[in-house]
C-alpha cells in the first residue's frame, strides 16, 4: 500500500518526474516544473475538495508602466478578459481592421493638442467601435469560465506582478489551461473605450479612498526617481485620457512571454497529468528576450520626508522605511521586528499603546516588493490627540526597540506564533496559490520561503537592536493624512460616448467546439451532519460539539450564547471592556503576554443575537489556554481608569465611523432603510448613559455569560472524549444554566412606495443602493431560484447587469443587482442593487438599472450556462472540516437539520429558463424601492431624484443614531 498523506502529498508518478523540483521541509509539497519556453509550474495537491485554485501571474506590473503612459498594466489587465482572434470572435479579419483603425485614431488623438480635433478624432472612434461591437460575442471569456464552473474570475496587479486568478473543478483543469492558453496568445483591445471609462471609474473612486493616497504619498517620498515612487498601479490622469494602444501591444509582447510567467496549481489534481496538459496547451507559446528593467541605485534618504494628505476619513499617521529588496536578508529581519512592533496581543504597540489606551488604534507591518522593502507604522489617534503627537508616541516605542527593551522570551514566541500562522494559512487554496504566486514574482525562490521560519528563528535579540540602530534613524518617511477637504482631487471627465450595442446571443466557433467537448460530470457530496459533528454529553446539561481537524496541530474552542445586544445592550460593551482587564493574577497586559508566549490566541465579539467567546491554537498549548481561558471569565477585574478611556475611545471610533462611506451606506443607510429610525443598529446606549455606567456592571455581565445556557464547539486533533474531560474539569458553570434572555424586536419596513433617502457626504463618486422588501419569512422555492437568478442576472463579468452597465454603457466601475435570501427564518428576502458611478452619470445609470431589473433580457444559450455553472459549483463544492460546525449553524437559523444545498441543487437541475422568467415576474418586476444616495449635494440632480419619490435627506446623526 502507498504511504502518503491524502491532504498534502500526491499521488507517486514517473513520467516527468526526473525533471520536477521538490524543496526539503516544505508543508505543503510543492512542486515545480519549467517548460522549456521558460514556463514555470508550480504545483501543490491538496485533496480537501475537487477543485484547483489556480494562478497565473506575469512578472509586469506598474514598475514597467511607460512613463508616457502610466496605468497601462493595469489596463492590460482589464484587456486580458476581452478574449482573442479566437475567443469572442465572430469576424476577426473585419474586426481586426476596424481595431487597427481605432489604434491609430487613439495615437493621433494621443499627439494632438488642438481639443477641437480631439473631440472629432474621439468621435470617429466612438463610431468605428460601434461597428467592431457587432463582431463580438461579447464576454464570451467570462462564459466559457463560468461553463467550466469557475469561481472568484478576476485578475489584479500592482507594483511588480500582474496575476490571474480562477478556482475551477478538478475535472475541468485540462479545459481551463485549454481557455487560458488561448487567452494568452494575443491581447485583443476590443471594446476599448467603454473599457477604458472603466478604469476612469476605477481612478475616480481612488480619488476618495484616503489610504489609497497615503500610500501613493508614501511611495514619492520613500522612492524619488524610482517608478515605485514616480507612477501608482492606476496612473496619471492625463495618462488615462491619452492610452496608447501601441504602448499596450508592445508592453503585451514584451512581458507576457512565457519565461517571465507562471502557473500556479493548488487543489485536487494528478501532478503527471498537469504537466502534459501544460506542455500540450501552454508549450507552443514562444519564448522571448526581453532586457528586465534596470533599477537604478537611489541615494539615501537626507532626514525626515514629511508629506501630507487630506481626506474625508478619520486622521491617521504613517512612517516608512526602505530597506533591500524582497531578495536580500531584509524580510527576515523585518518580519521579526514587525511582531515584535505589532502581533495583536504582546507587542510593544499591543501593550504600550492599545493596551494602555494610548492610541486609538496602531500596527505596523512589512511590504516586500521585488526591488525594496518597506518597514511600515501606522497609528490613529485618539480624540484631542494630534498627529504629530502619534508620531512621536511611534518613534519612542522604535527607541525602546533600539534598546532593547522588550522581553527576551519574545522572539521564540513569535516563531511560534509564524509557525501556527503558516498551518493555518495553507489549509487554504487561494492561500497557497498566493504565495507561491508572490515568491515567483519577487524572484524568490520557494526553498527560501520554506524555510524564512527556521532563518527569522536564529535571529538573536543582540541582532535585532543592532539592525534596528543601524537602519531605523532619521531617514524616514512620515505621512500625514489629515481630515479635510482634498483640493488636489484630479477628476477624469467622461468622454462622450454612444453605448455599444452588445451581440448576446452569437457565439465563436472557437466557442461552439469548446462547449461541446464538455468534461465528465461530477457527483455532488452533501455534508451528512448527524456524522459529522460528534455531540458529547458534559455536565449539567450541556453538550460538547466536536469535529476532528486531521490538517494539522492546531485547534480552536467556542463558547456560544444566542444572545446579543438585542438581548442586553451591556453584552457587547463588556464583551468589548474584556480585553483591558486584569484579574487576581495578572493585568490585562500579562494575560496578553501569557497566550503569545503559548502561541494562543483569545478573541471575543458581541453581535445583536450571538455572542462568542473564542480560544485558538497550537494543540500542545489546548490545556493551558483552557485554564486561563476560563480564568479571565471567573476573574475579571474592573479597572476604573481602563473603563474611562475605553469610553472614550468607543466614542471616538463612533464619530470616525461617520466619516467612513462604506460604513454610512452599507451599515448606516441601510439599516435606516430597512428598519427606519430604529434599529438593531441605531439603538445605542449614548454617551450620557456610557459614562454614568458603573464598569462593575460589565464585569458583572463578564462573570455571568457562561451561567446562561450556551453551546461549546471544538475543532482540533485531540479526541472527543479527551476533550469532554478537558472540559468538564475546567469549564466553571452552576448547576442549572439560566435561560436565554428575550430578544427584542426590530419590524422589518415594507417598500409600499418610492422613495429616496439622501445623505450629503464630500466625495467625488456618488453611491446608489436600491432595498425592496420581498417575502417577509425565508421561502425554500425563492431560496433555489435565487441562485440561478444570481448567477444570470446580477453578479459575475458575464451577468446581465455587468453586461448593460460597465460593458455597454460604461456607467459605473461597479454595479450588481442580487436576490437576498435571509439568514433566518423569521427575516424578509429583499432584492438589492447597486452603482458606483459619477453624479453626473447617475440619471442614465439609474434609468438602466431599473430598465434591465423590470425587463430582463432572455438570452436562452446564456440562461441554460448560468443554470449549469450553478450547477458545476454544487457538484464540486465539499464542506471543509473546518466550516462544518458553521453551516449546521447556519441551516438550523432558517429550519433545517441537513445540508440544505441538496434542495437548491435538485431544484436547479429541473429548471428550466422559463422557470426564472416566471420567478422574476413573480419576486422581481414591479416592484417598489427605497434607494439610498450618499453623495456631494452640489453635484446631485435633486430634480431627477424626485421624480423618482419622495426624497428625504438624512443627516449623518439620524443614520447613525448618535
Amino acid at each position: 500500500m502507498l504511504n502518503y498523506n491524502p491532504m498534502t502529498e500526491a499521488l507517486p508518478f514517473n513520467k516527468h518526474k526526473s525533471l520536477l523540483e521538490t524543496f526539503q521541509s516544505d508543508p505543503i509539497h510543492v512542486q515545480r516544473y519549467t517548460l522549456k519556453n521558460g514556463l514555470q509550474l508550480f504545483m501543490s495537491v491538496n485533496r480537501a475538495e475537487p477543485r484547483v485554485f489556480t494562478n497565473i501571474a506575469v512578472r509586469a506590473g506598474s514598475k514597467q508602466d511607460p512613463s508616457e503612459t502610466t496605468g497601462l498594466a493595469h489596463y492590460l489587465e482589464h484587456m486580458m478578459f476581452k478574449g482573442s482572434s479566437q475567443i469572442g470572435a465572430l469576424d476577426w479579419h473585419r474586426e481586426s481592421a476596424l481595431l487597427k483603425k481605432i489604434s491609430d485614431l487613439y495615437e493621433r488623438r494621443r499627439l494632438e493638442t488642438d481639443p477641437a480635433v480631439r473631440a472629432s478624432i474621439y468621435k470617429e472612434i466612438d463610431q468605428i467601435s460601434a461597428e467592431a461591437a457587432t463582431l463580438v460575442a461579447a464576454n464570451e471569456y467570462d462564459k466559457l469560465a463560468g461553463s467550466l464552473g469557475a469561481r472568484a474570475t478576476n485578475a489584479y496587479t500592482s507594483n511588480d506582478q500582474t496575476v490571474y486568478v480562477n478556482d475551477v473543478p478538478s475535472n475541468e483543469l485540462e479545459r481551463w489551461m485549454q481557455l487560458e492558453s488561448e487567452r494568452f496568445k494575443m491581447v485583443v483591445l476590443r471594446l476599448f473605450h467603454t473599457e477604458l471609462e472603466t478604469v476612469f471609474e476605477e481612478f475616480n473612486i481612488s480619488q476618495d479612498v484616503d489610504q489609497r493616497k497615503a500610500f501613493a504619498a508614501m511611495n514619492e517620498a520613500l522612492f524619488p526617481n524610482h517608478p515605485y515612487g514616480l507612477q501608482t498601479t492606476l496612473g496619471k490622469a492625463e495618462h488615462l485620457k491619452n492610452p496608447s494602444p501601441v504602448n499596450i501591444h508592445q508592453f503585451f509582447d514584451r512581458y507576457y512571454a512565457p519565461n517571465n510567467m507562471a502557473v500556479v496549481l493548488s487543489g485536487d489534481f494528478d501532478p503527471d497529468q498537469a504537466v502534459r496538459w501544460v506542455e500540450k496547451y501552454f508549450g507552443s507559446l514562444k519564448m522571448r528576450a526581453f532586457d528586465t528593467m534596470p533599477t537604478a541605485p537611489l541615494p539615501p534618504l537626507h532626514g525626515v520626508q514629511k508629506k501630507e494628505v487630506f481626506g474625508q476619513q478619520a486622521e491617521f499617521l504613517q512612517i516608512g522605511w526602505r530597506f533591500e529588496g524582497a531578495q536580500s536578508d531584509c524580510p527576515d529581519m523585518l518580519q521579526m521586528i514587525v511582531n515584535i512592533l505589532s502581533n495583536g496581543q504582546a507587542g510593544l504597540f499591543d501593550l504600550n499603546f492599545i493596551q494602555k489606551q494610548k492610541l486609538l488604534e496602531a500596527r505596523a507591518a512589512v511590504n516586500s516588493l521585488t526591488d525594496f522593502t518597506v518597514l511600515l507604522l501606522w497609528g490613529k489617534p485618539r480624540e484631542g490627540q494630534t498627529l504629530e503627537e502619534v508620531q512621536s508616541l511611534l518613534m519612542q516605542e522604535i527607541e525602546n526597540l533600539k534598546q532593547g527593551k522588550f522581553p527576551d522570551w519574545l522572539p521564540q514566541a513569535i516563531v511560534n506564533d509564524l509557525k501556527y500562522t503558516r498551518l493555518k494559512h495553507f489549509e487554504n487554496n487561494s492561500a497557497r496559490t498566493s504565495a507561491i504566486a508572490n515568491a515567483f514574482v519577487k524572484g524568490v525562490e520557494w526553498s527560501s520561503l520554506v524555510n524564512q521560519i527556521d532563518r527569522i528563528s536564529h535571529i538573536t535579540k543582540s541582532q535585532i537592536v543592532d539592525f534596528a540602530n543601524a537602519h531605523l534613524g532619521d531617514q524616514h518617511a512620515v505621512v500625514f493624512k489629515r481630515h479635510g477637504e482634498d483640493k488636489n482631487v484630479v477628476k477624469v471627465e467622461k468622454p462622450a460616448i454612444t453605448a455599444v450595442q452588445l451581440n448576446r446571443t452569437d457565439q465563436s466557433d472557437y466557442a461552439a467546439a469548446f462547449l461541446q467537448n464538455d468534461a465528465p460530470r461530477l457527483k455532488p457530496e452533501f455534508t451528512d451532519y448527524s456524522t459529522a459533528i460528534l455531540k458529547t454529553p458534559l455536565k449539567n446539561g450541556l453538550t460538547l460539539d466536536y469535529v476532528k481537524n486531521t490538517l494539522n496541530e492546531t485547534f480552536s474552542l467556542y463558547y456560544i450564547l444566542e444572545m446579543g445586544k438585542n438581548s442586553d445592550p451591556l453584552l457587547p460593551l463588556a464583551i468589548a471592556y474584556l480585553p483591558f482587564l486584569g484579574t487576581d493574577r495578572y493585568t490585562a497586559e500579562q494575560l496578553q503576554q501569557e497566550f503569545y508566549k503559548r502561541a494562543l490566541a483569545f478573541d471575543v465579539s458581541a453581535g445583536d443575537e450571538r455572542v462568542y467567546i473564542s480560544l485558538s491554537g497550537l494543540e500542545e498549548y489546548f490545556t493551558e489556554g483552557l485554564q486561563l481561558f476560563e480564568h479571565i471569565l471567573q476573574n475579571a477585574r474592573p479597572d476604573a481608569d481602563a473603563f474611562k478611556k475605553w469610553v472614550a475611545d468607543l466614542l471616538t471610533k463612533r464619530e470616525n465611523a461617520k466619516k467612513d462611506k462604506r460604513a454610512i451606506l452599507q451599515y448606516g443607510l441601510a439599516n435606516y432603510a430597512r428598519y427606519g429610525a430604529r434599529s438593531p443598529f441605531t439603538d445605542l446606549l449614548l454617551e450620557d448613559r456610557l459614562r454614568q455606567l458603573d464598569p462593575q456592571q460589565l464585569t458583572d455581565v463578564i462573570h455571568q455569560i457562561t451561567s446562561f445556557q450556551h453551546q461549546i464547539y471544538y475543532y482540533g486533533s485531540r479526541e472527543a472524549p479527551e476533550i469532554a474531560g478537558l472540559i468538564d474539569r475546567e469549564h466553571i458553570v452552576p448547576e442549572t444554566l439560566r435561560p436565554l434572555l428575550p430578544a427584542k424586536k426590530y419590524p422589518e419596513l415594507t417598500t409600499e412606495k418610492d422613495r429616496i433617502y439622501f445623505l450629503h457626504f464630500p466625495m467625488v463618486q456618488m453611491e446608489l443602493m436600491a432595498l425592496s422588501k420581498g417575502t417577509p419569512f425565508f421561502n425554500r422555492p425563492e431560496q433555489a431560484m435565487a441562485s440561478y437568478y444570481n448567477h444570470y442576472f446580477g453578479s459575475g463579468l458575464s451577468s446581465i447587469v455587468f453586461q448593460e452597465i460597465r460593458e455597454s454603457k460604461a456607467l459605473a466601475y461597479s454595479a450588481y443587482a442580487q436576490y437576498i435570501t435571509p439568514q433566518r427564518k423569521d427575516r424578509a428576502h429583499y432584492l438589492q442593487a447597486y452603482i458606483g458611478t459619477q453624479p453626473d452619470k447617475l440619471k442614465e445609470a439609474f434609468d438602466a438599472m431599473r430598465q434591465i431589473i423590470e425587463e430582463m433580457p432572455v438570452l436562452d444559450s446564456q440562461l441554460r450556462q448560468s443554470r449549469e455553472a450553478a450547477l458545476k459549483q454544487l457538484e464540486s463544492a465539499r464542506t471543509p472540516k473546518s466550516n462544518i460546525y458553521w453551516n449546521y449553524k447556519a441551516a438550523q437559523l432558517l429550519g433545517f437539520d441537513y445540508d440544505y444545498r441538496k434542495d437548491i441543487y435538485r431544484r436547479l437541475q429541473d429548471a428550466a429558463p422559463e422557470d426564472l422568467m416566471a420567478f422574476q415576474g413573480k419576486y422581481v418586476k414591479n416592484r417598489n424601492y427605497t434607494y439610498l444616495i450618499l453623495g456631494d449635494r452640489a453635484k446631485a440632480d435633486m430634480d431627477f431624484l424626485s421624480s423618482v419619490g419622495e426624497v428625504k435627506e438624512l443627516t449623518l446623526e439620524e443614520v447613525f443614531g448618535y
